[in-house]
């Protein structure tokens, strides 16, 4: 059975809007106001094409789900970082990371990526993304009724150009309400591992919510980042985690001020009535180290402040939620593995369950 476009559209979950291009199906978790905004960056350009959190959803009576599609290579936009970014500054962006990690933690960086599939909420397989077709098989000798759940990789920019099944396959509607989650690499599930062990799909799955994720990687507080996301259904809950890259980008606290106070007041004009969970930064090796904005609890401090300076805000104190141990990172010191985004996300709902108390 094969299904149209309406029905493969239908299947899919935590998108913003679909692209079509060349006969295939882009779903975007970011409105296109928003891509505007990231284009201008191309390493921003670069993470809003990537499909985290997306998932198609499907009932069958088959044992397998066959998928056509192409994924975007790294290599294929390589020309263009050279061209943007030039030689020099690409390399010592290269040593600067290498250097970060090595003097913080442990020198080790995997950076793996993976379709996750579920059928009847168990996992049972990853697959990596590649163009062409994707055969998911899964054991069925019954015919019984599957529900299959496709969890798109962190990274790759996926095209569906055909979808298809042995049986009956059918889109099924998740029913779930939705909560947003903006945020930085962290939100995004940067070397996760898998796309259902990231925090954000974590903490969705404890709450029984659809989260459409917003993580960028690089990202910062910036109010133009909302743009356009008025347009799309009013969410649940939200979740807000900003900061760790401010910390050493921005050149003064004044203008960190003045960054996340816009954010906020456009936050809450956009949603008064959401209930919002403030996430502070999470523990990093140069926690200790002082940048131009000054230390690491300063920003935490205006963080606070301009949070809960708007109704219905509850802030999780970062810093209590994973442990101080590079066991907890996959790079050692920044990006916390499959262990440690499993403790953010209980961190996190227990914050939500406590009001924010730890």
């Amino acid at each position: 059975m094969v299904l149209d476009r309406s029905d493969i559209e239908s299947a899919a979950h935590n998108i913003a809007w679909v692209e079509e291009k060349a006969g295939l199906l882009y779903f975007r978790r970011f409105t296109p106001a928003q891509m505007e905004v990231y284009h201008e960056d191309l390493l921003f350009r670069m993470m809003s094409r990537c499909q985290t959190g997306i998932y198609l959803l499907f009932q069958t009576t088959g044992n397998y789900i066959k998928l056509v599609l192409k994924k975007t290579s790294v290599l294929k936009i390589l020309p263009m970082v050279l061209k943007e970014l030039g030689v020099p500054k690409l390399v010592g962006m290269g040593l600067n990371t290498k250097e970060q990690i090595e003097q913080y933690g442990d020198g080790r960086l995997y950076i793996d990526d993976a379709f996750d599939i579920f059928v009847d909420g168990e996992l049972v397989s990853s697959i990596k993304p590649k163009s062409g077709r994707i055969k998911i098989k899964f054991k069925n000798p019954g015919h019984d009724l599957k529900t299959v759940k496709i969890c798109f990789p962190v990274f790759a920019e996926i095209g569906i150009k055909k979808v298809c099944g042995n049986r009956e396959l059918y889109a099924l509607k998740s029913g779930k309400e939705k909560m947003f989650s903006f945020g930085d690499s962290i939100t995004q599930g940067f070397v996760a591992g898998s796309p259902s062990c990231s925090y954000v799909a974590r903490l969705a799955e404890k709450l029984d919510m659809d989260a459409l994720n917003q993580g960028i990687g690089g990202y910062y507080f910036c109010a133009h980042s909302l743009n356009g996301i008025e347009q799309l259904p009013v969410p649940k809950l939200i979740t807000v985690a900003y900061g760790t890259n401010d910390w050493h980008i921005v050149k003064d606290l004044e203008t960190f001020k003045e960054n996340t106070d816009n954010y906020f007041h456009k936050l809450n004009n956009l949603f008064h009535d959401t209930p919002k969970i403030v996430i502070t930064p999470i523990w990093r090796g140069d926690i200790e180290t002082e940048t131009p904005i000054g230390a690491f609890s300063d920003i935490i401090g205006v963080i606070k402040e301009s949070a809960l300076s708007i109704p219905h805000t509850t802030i999780v104190e970062g810093l209590s939620i994973v442990p101080h141990e590079k066991d907890c990172f996959a790079d050692g010191w920044l990006h916390p593995n499959a262990v440690g985004f499993h403790l953010m996300a209980e961190g996190i709902y227990n914050g939500i369950c406590l009001g924010g108390k730890k």
